[in-house]
């Protein structure tokens, strides 16, 4: 079966509005997607169900793992980019809503009010959407009775899930624009910190963010009552304990992962860290 569909109407209701679902691409393998957008009305979804890479966005960008996925609103900038050896594989579905909605919604209308407060909605863990991406695949390609209106269904669960994952943190009607962009620029820097503590620097992650060194020291203190440099320091103190409970590591090979300068430098940072030095730490492992 063609991975591609275009050309579909596929139609349900959200608080009495109308959205079409009118492309959906099934299992697609994605090498590397040049920056574009989407016009008036549109919110493209795209699941990662295997491999890896980046998504870029044009004040920052995040890693990809699987279950990961997200909703770029209109004319949001974004771009993909395939882990060369480790491609992504996704879904990618786009809900088409009428351009004028943000002028007549109310208040009464909390779901779609959640939905266009937001340039993306970004979640990491999304395997609640994996069943039923499935489930909408099946019917595409067996096209048993009646699947036009169960597909239906299945969409409308998709697209409400989509957004409730972005309220989690919020009660519905105090979401903003704002605190959305926050939240991104949070996993941008958790992902930098967890997965690329070898090289971290100021300077790296600040470009990542698309803000200034200041700019960002000041977003870490706000959003994690901690500066850079004690955030780096968490970091890698934190994989130093993974490191150095696995089979055949050692103080300097753990240094050197971890980016230190020497092996006494790293002994010494993880002594004031813990109370305690890594050559201790590994005769109780």
């Amino acid at each position: 079966m063609n991975t591609l569909l275009q050309n579909l109407d596929f139609t349900f209701t959200v608080e009495n509005i109308p959205v079409h679902v009118l492309t959906i691409a099934l299992c697609r393998q994605v090498l590397h997607v040049p920056f574009h957008s989407h016009g008036a009305g549109c919110y493209e979804l795209h699941y990662i169900v295997s491999g890896k890479g980046e998504i870029h966005l044009k004040d920052g960008y995040f890693h990809t793992a699987p279950e990961t996925f997200y909703m770029a609103g209109p004319h949001t900038e974004h771009s993909e980019i395939s882990h060369k050896k480790e491609p992504m594989v996704e879904y990618c579905l786009y809900f088409h809503i009428d351009h004028c909605l943000p002028s007549i919604i109310s208040g009464k209308k909390p779901i779609l009010s959640a939905l266009i407060s937001q340039d993306l909605i970004l979640e990491r863990k999304g395997s609640c959407l994996l069943p039923l991406l499935e489930e909408l695949k099946e019917e595409l390609e067996k096209k048993p009775f009646g699947y036009g209106e169960y597909i239906c269904g299945l969409l409308k669960q998709i697209f409400i899930l989509c957004i409730r994952s972005s309220r989690s943190a919020a009660s519905e009607g105090n979401s903003s624009s704002s605190q959305n962009l926050v939240l991104q620029k949070s996993v941008i820097a958790e992902d930098y910190f967890l997965y690329e503590y070898e090289n971290l620097t100021l300077r790296e992650l600040s470009r990542r963010l698309g803000l200034s060194t200041r700019q960002t020291e000041r977003f870490l203190k706000e959003f994690y009552g901690q500066t850079f440099l004690e955030k780096r320091t968490q970091a890698r103190m934190e994989r130093a304990l993974v490191l150095l409970g696995q089979p055949g590591q050692t103080v300097t090979s753990v240094s050197n992962t971890l980016g230190y300068s020497s092996p006494e430098h790293f002994s010494g940072a993880f002594r004031k860290y813990f109370g305690t030095s890594p050559k201790n730490f590994l005769k109780k492992c």
